[in-house]
């Protein structure tokens, strides 16, 4: 007879036992009569709630959709936290089985999905036993996700009561911006904020009534929310709070609700929060991830404006999981002592609302777990990564706020003499001084201030009855930074400050970066960027054995202006850029939330005797992890990867290597591409001699910055009359010949200037940006020498005669061939669906050289095809005019790569950034 699905079940709570779990077969739940768990698995120290397993035997859809159905509803019950859905391989259920047990943990073919309310959480995963305990002990980062939704419904409903005056009042102590929208008198932000904050205490306060820290007349929270005055009875318990300890985050907390009206609107607002916090209270237990940080951004609202976009959760689990593997330090033998262990030091220089220290720390308690750790050791390793191994520092203090509410919820018996985070001072302090926050830190300048101090004052950090001088001194102490560093231009980031300081602290931040005497420093930081200055802060930071692990716009790795940042990466003296992470997943292109552009995961870690020659893995992603338990499963597919076994990482992607040669000095173009023989195709490209880049044969400008300053559009022919190619309309733009668009004439106030552009006019013109999906010209040609806005002229030094119309011409062909559509894809920035070209970009693309080739060919060519009609890229693998195009340009051109042109239009098409599909594995 076949094995029977009880049996299996027990097998399975048999296998689980071996991993320091408790495991329950077919359990009845008390009082709920015959209902019945497949499997319950329980923490051994911790058996208070416990994780259902719903189990089917067979992987069909029927079979994963029955065990979905019957896992959900345990999720309705108190106790049960986690719930987990699996299918059994069929073939586990064949009589010829003996030992189901051993089995069971055997089998790698296991497929499980963790389950809410809503049905799966994400992707069915198949593995093993030990993958299933991983989902069972997620429970933490699972309960993230529902601790910040049902907190931003409640902040969203109580700060709507919070009015005119009182949003007004709140923006003052809060010292955060008051600019209502338009048709609105007020700003919604400061009113979300207060309420974060008051939230955020009163899951402290619960924390700390679960915990064996004595505060006489500590009421729970329940009580207060039936309390007659909730306002009065929460101000008094965290006065209470405050006599023992916690100043630091209890004070935020008291001067908001302070401010506070003591009437029934202010009463309805505390409800609503409380009865959210009491929802929450039962999810937090332990060492937690960051739940306040993507609250607090999407309540603030200024990531576009600042550049401080919050990591997402699955990306800090991702980054602090590739940044420390098992064997990180050579402490593999030790990461079961919390000894060992808390002597590491970690800092996150911009660190928001301590993201990425709180997944570093959960993934160093994962290590400890792992590695056989006793639940006795825990709470000092928790107590030791709050107080020696976390160092956080930001320019917002409402950010450092909540990191520290977040740690402090992590180890509620902190001692706040020994936390490491620290305000830092942005702005001109009352002395004339001017500082540029974490940037100083780039010479040794740097200062720190209480997160709510009321004006700027001297290097001091919290302690528990106020605030002490102490400057700590990280330089060459670091065994991580790990970071996600602002990236916009500092002219926008200093937005918040004063006018008055604006161009002060401007002019520091060009001072900072000519003080530096590392010359390779110098070289990485752009003085407007902010960003560029964090790597080089890194590497003073790092010890000889550190890790630097960043999120990035994925243009670093490839934009001209990236070089120096890239040379300061290969730098063989200083780093050996390990990992590079990009996301090609359409349907969330970014680690950092709210943002629109494609970005980057670098691991990079101190030069040793045995990486210094290892080859750079390049890792594009189709799928973007959407939790933190996916988050982990890609963590170790990549780590397997490297390894040289890619099965587990072609679930989620490709892979690509490269020699520090062909990184050193060059950009990182495997980022630009899903589908790697076409960055391999790009290099070759670079190498061949019969091409040369298209600015050492030709001027390349003006951007179109320019002309939108220097002229506007007109609505009749003016005199002179002047046109230009003002849009990039792929509706209108379908051939290599193209028409001007717009008359235009000079600004008022820029005539000489606007004369100056109209004498750079050209015949050839290239995009500097376009829809990959929707685009069918990168380069176009107009008879009448032009300007453009989203194209950008291109004249070819003077070659006599018709010269210059002859290599114009040819090289348009060029540029609408798959060669030149490859290299535009080769060059891209901002985003790999939409690219921007910079003037640098553009005068990278290889152009056939005409001292080495026969361009009258080409050039002839034109004049055949030059108002036949391109197809868009997804569809250029069947363009008999492209095809056409190709033919011509390989008989022309020597020394082109010998890959056949329709495989490449082939690959071309079914690059995700492309065809820019959601569903990028779809076969239709």
């Amino acid at each position: 007879m076949p094995i029977q699905e009880n049996a299996l079940n027990s097998a399975l709570a048999s296998a689980i036992l071996s991993f320091d779990m408790n495991a329950i077969p077919e359990q009845t739940q008390i009082g709920y009569g015959s209902k019945r768990c497949d499997v319950q698995i329980r923490d051994q120290h911790s058996d208070q709630y416990f994780t259902a397993v719903e189990c089917k035997i067979g992987q069909k859809s029927s079979q994963k959709n029955a065990a979905i159905k019957d896992a959900k509803r345990w999720l309705e019950e108190p106790d049960c936290w986690n719930s987990i859905a699996l299918c059994y391989p069929s073939n586990l259920s064949e009589e010829t089985q003996t030992d189901l047990s051993i089995a069971l943990k055997n089998s790698a073919d296991l497929l499980m999905v963790r389950v809410s309310q809503a049905g799966a959480v994400e992707s069915w995963h198949k593995g093993s036993v030990a993958d299933l305990i991983r989902l069972a002990n997620d429970v933490g980062a699972n309960q993230t996700y529902a601790v910040t939704s049902k907190l931003r419904r409640a902040i969203f409903s109580a700060s709507e009561k919070i009015g005119v005056m009182k949003g007004r009042e709140l923006a003052n102590i809060l010292q955060l911006p008051w600019d209502p929208p338009k048709h609105s008198k007020i700003d919604p932000r400061p009113g979300r904020i207060a309420c974060l904050i008051i939230a955020n205490m009163a899951l402290l306060q619960n924390r700390m009534i679960g915990s064996d820290i004595h505060i006489p007349g500590l009421q729970k929270l329940f009580e207060i929310r039936n309390a007659a005055n909730k306002r009065v009875a929460l101000i008094e318990n965290w006065e209470r709070i405050r006599e023992v300890d916690y100043i630091p985050v209890v004070d935020p907390a008291l001067a908001v609700i302070n401010k506070l009206d003591d009437d029934p609107i202010t009463e309805t607002i505390l409800e609503t929060l409380l009865n959210a916090v009491l929802n929450c209270v039962s999810l937090i237990h332990g060492l937690q991830l960051d739940h306040a940080g993507q609250l607090y951004h999407s309540l603030l609202q200024t990531a576009p404006y600042d550049g401080s976009f919050y990591t997402s959760t699955s990306a800090a689990v991702l980054l602090a999981e590739l940044a420390m593997p098992p064997n990180w330090l050579k402490i593999e033998n030790d990461w079961h002592d919390p000894n060992r262990v808390t002597k590491l030091k970690i800092c996150d220089p911009a660190c928001g609302t301590g993201t990425l220290l709180m997944a570093s720390a959960r993934t160093i308690e994962q290590r400890f777990r792992s590695a056989g750790g006793t639940e006795d050791d825990l709470h000092l390793l928790h107590l030791g990564l709050v107080e020696d191994v976390l160092h956080g520092l930001d320019i917002n203090r409402h950010a450092i706020h909540l990191a520290a509410s977040m740690l402090t919820l992590s180890a509620p018996k902190v001692d706040y003499n020994k936390m490491n985070l620290y305000n830092m001072q942005h702005g001109v302090d009352p002395k004339g001084k001017v500082y540029a926050g974490s940037l100083d830190l780039l010479v040794d300048d740097a200062q720190y201030i209480p997160e709510f101090a009321p004006e700027f004052i001297g290097q001091k950090r919290m302690t528990p009855s106020g605030y002490k001088e102490s400057k700590p001194d990280l330089k060459g102490l670091c065994d991580l930074v790990i970071m996600n560093p602002p990236y916009t231009r500092n002219s926008i980031r200093n937005l918040s400050l004063p006018k008055s300081e604006q161009k002060k602290v401007q002019q520091h931040e060009v001072e900072l970066a000519r003080k530096t005497t590392d010359y390779v420093h110098r070289e990485a930081i752009h003085q407007s960027t902010a960003s560029t200055f964090f790597t080089p802060i890194a590497d003073r930071l790092l010890n000889r054995e550190g890790t630097l692990a960043i999120v990035q716009p994925f243009t670093a790795c490839t934009a001209p202006s990236g070089s120096g940042y890239r040379r300061l990466l290969t730098n063989p003296k200083r780093f050996k850029v390990e990992l590079v992470v990009t996301i090609h997943d359409n349907r969330r292109i970014f680690f950092s939330e709210k943002t629109t552009i494609h970005e980057s995961l670098v691991i990079a870690r101190r030069p040793t005797s045995e990486n210094l020659n290892k080859p750079t893995a390049f890792i594009s992603l189709a799928v973007n992890p959407a939790s933190a338990s996916e988050a982990y499963f890609l963590s170790e597919a990549i780590r397997i990867a490297l390894d040289g076994d890619n099965q587990k990482l072609a679930n989620y992607g490709t892979i690509a290597w490269r020699t520090p040669e062909q990184i050193r000095d060059h950009p990182w173009n495997a980022a630009c591409f899903y589908d790697q023989s076409l960055a391999e195709l790009c290099d070759s490209l670079r190498d061949c001699r019969t091409l040369s880049p298209i600015g050492n044969l030709a001027s390349i400008e003006p951007a179109g910055q320019g002309i939108r300053d220097a002229f506007r559009k007109a609505k009749i022919r003016q005199i002179p009359d002047m046109r230009a190619l003002w849009k990039h309309k792929t509706s209108r733009q379908t051939t290599m010949r193209t028409e001007p668009d717009e008359f235009i004439i000079a600004k008022s106030n820029k005539v000489n200037y606007a004369e100056k552009l109209w004498g750079k006019r050209s015949n050839l013109l290239l995009a500097n940006r376009m829809w990959l999906k929707l685009c069918q010209t990168p380069a176009v040609y107009s008879n009448d020498p032009i300007l453009g806005s989203a194209f950008v002229p291109v004249s070819p030094v003077d070659m006599g005669g018709g010269g210059k119309t002859i290599v114009s011409k040819a090289w348009c062909v060029w540029l609408n061939s798959t060669y030149g559509i490859i290299s535009f894809l080769n060059i891209r920035s901002f985003k790999l669906s939409y690219p921007h070209f910079s003037l640098k970009d553009l005068r990278t693309l290889p152009v056939p050289n005409p001292s080495q080739c026969d361009v009258e060919r080409l050039a002839f060519l034109y004049d055949r095809l030059s108002d036949s009609k391109l197809r868009p890229f997804p569809e250029i693998e069947n363009d008999p005019i492209r095809h056409a195009i190709d033919v011509a340009v390989k008989e022309t051109v020597s020394g082109l790569p010998t890959r056949e042109l329709k495989d490449i239009r082939r690959s071309i098409a079914l690059e995700p950034s492309v065809h820019n599909k959601k569903e990028i594995f779809s076969l239709s």
